[in-house]
């Protein structure tokens, strides 16, 4: 079925609208307004259109009524609407337009006041579409970097060409002072000729030095632009990643196998399996090892479980016991490494889901202490570390996707604060996110009607907008992901109708997903780390 916009809310327009010119069943402002054909009762035609998926009667009178019998209203009716002043959209970035209603989509769809989001490598910033260019150009962190010193290289190379242009004329002069020489001095030509060719090979090596020069000078022009590039690159990208190249995967519902993804040779290996089947689990690098939280072994565990990577992690290195331990047997809970300390916020445990921010010493004595409590409870939701602050978003407040949560949820760590920030799009959990500049990328999960998505969405922190990235190839909830490059790399999960073995990447610098070799083992509700 078709799909059409709701009406307008009533506040943006310039003067009161007449009540007869209000939806019925939104009570807004009539967009494309069809009559019952009886009655003559107005709706929009979305309202109406979603009212008659699910019964064959007006709301107002009852009188049976179809998407096929919907009346058009009497021409002056439109054209009262379209004449009503209303205010842009966008008024809250700054437009300060009132225009006609007819005219409303032609001005919003090129509106200098539009969202637009810096297409810069690692920046993500959403700001006015007319800005866009100069901070892109001129403001951004992350804008390729300018050589300063090309114009001085360009002034001593085009003085080089001008010496060489001058010695190429000395030349000619020479060549037909000798030709002058051998017709007008016959008696001493031998002896002068001789001389003036000494003199014309001086010249000549002289040349041939200053261009092999010049090629030389272009040859280190390029090798310095190249490592400028090189540095710009660096710059530019995400760095969480560094220069690690290997993404190792672990456990998963039903399964206890590990496997390691070499990005340089695009190819899986495997390693030590786990102690005994783990999903539901976080994990992180610290001290040359990666570490496993949580989880659920048959039943919740609070047991956190390493193996060292130091120099590279091979079939030969086994898992062992950590002396540290979450403060509560923990499944779908979330954590980040801070200083030398593991935060740790909500999860499942038991049948309850909870609301704490705990801090977990890694270092002898492994104290554990609560450090505040969020506004509500929720397990399966994500968190990234944004310098002192702390993002976490969506999840859910019991133990089925009907308690699914949209809200977003900033605490700063130094002063010890919550505060709820705008909410995301949609209501979510058992979704994958990660930090991408001053962005959270939220990808796939599952909404609140059970849905499984292929969705993915960057929220910017400074700003609490959003907005869609192109979709995944497959529908995941329950996947993994990780940062590699410019590259996220999102691993497994289900898509509705079984486990995936599936992975794939997205690329920030082609916009575009594609997929990479598949994991031995199909794996809902792994942990992921890059090493």
């Amino acid at each position: 079925m078709a799909s059409y916009p709701q009406g307008y809310d009533e506040e943006r327009f310039a003067t009161t609208v007449n009540q007869n010119f209000l939806c019925l069943i939104c009570f807004n402002v009539l967009r494309e307004p069809v009559l019952c054909p009886r009655n003559h009762h107005c709706f929009c035609r979305s309202c109406i259109t979603k009212h008659l998926e699910n019964s064959r009667r007006c709301p107002t009178c009852a009188d049976e009524l179809t998407v096929e019998t919907l009346a058009e209203p009497q021409r002056m009716v439109k054209d009262i609407l379209n004449e009503l002043n209303i205010h842009c959209i966008y008024i809250d970035r700054g437009c300060q337009e009132i225009l006609q209603l007819q005219h409303l989509e032609r001005h919003e769809a090129t509106c200098g006041f539009t969202p637009a989001v810096c297409t810069n490598q690692g920046c993500g910033a959403t700001l006015n579409q007319r800005d866009l260019v100069y901070h892109q150009s001129e403001l951004c962190e992350f804008r390729k970097l300018k050589c300063h010193s090309w114009g001085e290289t360009t002034k001593t190379l085009a003085n080089m060409q001008e010496k060489i242009a001058n010695m190429e004329k000395n030349m000619a002069f020479m060549r037909t002072k000798i030709t002058n020489i051998e017709k007008n001095i016959a008696t001493n030509a031998a002896d002068i000729k001789t001389e003036m060719e000494g003199k014309l090979e001086a010249v000549n090596n002289e040349v041939r030095g200053l261009k092999t020069a010049l090629i030389e000078g272009f040859d280190e022009m390029k090798d310095v632009l190249a490592e400028m590039k090189e540095e710009n690159t660096r710059k530019v990208r995400n760095t969480a990643s560094g220069d690690k190249e290997n993404i190792i995967v672990a456990g998963g519902v039903g399964t206890d196998s590990v496997e390691m993804f070499d990005w340089h040779q695009r190819t899986w290996s495997p390693l030590q399996s786990l102690p005994k089947e783990r999903h539901g689990a976080t994990s992180f690098v610290y001290n040359n090892h990666v570490t496993i939280s949580g989880g659920s072994c048959s039943g919740y565990v609070d047991d956190m479980i390493r193996m060292n990577i130091n120099p590279n992690p091979d079939l030969s290195m086994h898992w062992t016991d950590c002396p540290v331990k979450l403060p509560a047997k923990l499944k779908y809970h979330s954590s980040v490494l801070y200083n030398n300390n593991l935060i740790v916020t909500g999860g499942h445990y038991g049948n309850a889901t909870s609301d704490c921010i705990h801090e977990v010493q890694l270092v002898p004595p492994h104290t554990v202490r609560t450090l505040s409590r969020m506004p509500e409870g929720r397990s399966a939701h994500g968190m990234e570390l944004f310098d002192e602050d702390l993002l976490i978003v969506g999840g859910r407040r019991t133990g089925s996707w009907e308690g699914n949560l949209s809200s977003v949820v900033l605490y700063d760590i130094k002063k010890n604060e919550c505060k709820q920030l705008a909410p995301l799009p949609y209501e979510v959990s058992l979704m994958a996110t990660v930090r991408w500049g001053d962005n959270i990328v939220v990808i796939g999960g599952v909404d609140k009607r059970g849905k499984v998505l292929d969705t993915v969405i960057i929220y910017n922190v400074k700003t609490e907008q959003s907005h869609l990235l192109p979709s995944m190839r497959c529908k995941r909830q329950g996947c993994t992901v990780v940062v590699l490059g410019n590259n996220i790399v999102v691993l497994g999960g289900y898509d509705g109708q079984g486990e995936l073995k599936s992975v794939e990447a997205f690329n920030f610098d082609r916009n575009t997903w594609e997929e990479l070799p598949e994991m031995s083992q199909a794996r809902h509700l792994p942990t992921a780390v890059v090493v």
